[in-house]
C-alpha cells in the first residue's frame, strides 16, 4: 500500500527555485506538480513578484487558487480575484524609501492596485517590463504620485547592480529595519514591503485559514527573502543555487538546482 505524503500544503518561490531568468516551465517540473496536487496537496506559489505577474507563470504551471505575492504582503486567489489580505506599506514610509533611493541616483518602482509605477520609462524599466511580463506605468515624481493618488504602496523595489544590492540592503536595513521589511528578491533588486509581511507571515496565515498545522507545510526557496518562510515550515528546503542565508534556513538542500532541485526534494519527500 502507498505511503501518504505528510504534506497537505506546499509553498514555492518563483525565480531562482521554479523558473531561471528565461522563464521557461520545464515539462518534468509541471508533471511532478501535477502529480503532487494529485495526492489533494494545495500548491502554491509565494513571490516576491507582483499578483498578475506571478499569477501569469503559476497558471502556466498548472496551478489556482490562493498565491502569495509582494514578498508575503498580499495573498490573492488566481481564479476568483479574491483578496485574503492585503499590507501595504503606510505612505510616510514609502515617501522616505522613494526620497532615500532618488538621493541616491537609484532607479525605484512602486506598486499599487497591482501596477508598477515608475518615475520615467528607461532602460531599467524596460528590462524590468520584461521580467514582469508587464511594463511599468511613467507618472513623473512618485512623492507627489502617492499623494495626487492617495496611494499607499504594497510594495516599493529599488534596482542596483549586485554589488550595490548588497551595500543597499545593510543600509536600508539599519535605516528602516524597525520599520519595513527588506529583503533581497534578485541579485540586482532590493524590496521594502510593511513590516509585518513576509512569506513566512503569509504562509502561516493561509495554512491557519486553510485548517493545516505548521508540520504539514512544507516551503521552497533559494534567496534571503525565503527565509522567513523556510524557518516557519513545517520543513524548509532549498535549491543548489540558494544563497548561503537560504541554504542554512533549509532542512534540506537539493543537488540540483533551481526546478532540478525542486523536483528532487518533491521525489524524495512527497511523492512517495
Amino acid at each position: 500500500m502507498p505511503k501518504t505524503s505528510p504534506y497537505r500544503l506546499l509553498a514555492l518561490d518563483l525565480d531562482g527555485t521554479l523558473i531561471r531568468h528565461d522563464l521557461v516551465i520545464a515539462p518534468p517540473l509541471k508533471a511532478a506538480l501535477a502529480a503532487v496536487r494529485q495526492q489533494g496537496i494545495q500548491v502554491v506559489v509565494a513571490s516576491g513578484r507582483m499578483h498578475r505577474s506571478a499569477a501569469m507563470l503559476a497558471r502556466e504551471l498548472g496551478l489556482n487558487g490562493p498565491l502569495i505575492s509582494y514578498q508575503g504582503a498580499m495573498t490573492r486567489d488566481i481564479d476568483t480575484d479574491e483578496t485574503y489580505y492585503h499590507n501595504p506599506i503606510p505612505r510616510d514610509l514609502a515617501n522616505q524609501v522613494v526620497a532615500e533611493a532618488v538621493r541616491r541616483n537609484y532607479h525605484i518602482h512602486i506598486y499599487a492596485n497591482d501596477e508598477i509605477y515608475t518615475a520615467v520609462m528607461d532602460a531599467a524599466s524596460r528590462d524590468y517590463g520584461r521580467l514582469n511580463r508587464h511594463d511599468p506605468l511613467a507618472v513623473g515624481d512618485l512623492i507627489e504620485f502617492m499623494v495626487r493618488e492617495n496611494i499607499n504602496p504594497t510594495k516599493a523595489l529599488i534596482v542596483t547592480d549586485p554589488d550595490s544590492t548588497t551595500r543597499l540592503l545593510g543600509e536600508l536595513q539599519a535605516e528602516f529595519g524597525d520599520r519595513l521589511y527588506i529583503t533581497r528578491s534578485y541579485p540586482t533588486f532590493t524590496d521594502a514591503v510593511n513590516i509585518s509581511s513576509s512569506k513566512g507571515a503569509a504562509l502561516s496565515a493561509l495554512a491557519s485559514r486553510l485548517n493545516i498545522p505548521r508540520e504539514q507545510v512544507m516551503a521552497i526557496g533559494d534567496n534571503l527573502n525565503d527565509v522567513p518562510m523556510l524557518e516557519w515550515a513545517g520543513f524548509g528546503a532549498a535549491v543548489a543555487n540558494a544563497s548561503e542565508s537560504a541554504k542554512a534556513a533549509a532542512d534540506y538542500v537539493a543537488s540540483g538546482e533551481v526546478w532540478e532541485g525542486v523536483v528532487e526534494v518533491l521525489e524524495k519527500f512527497v511523492l512517495i
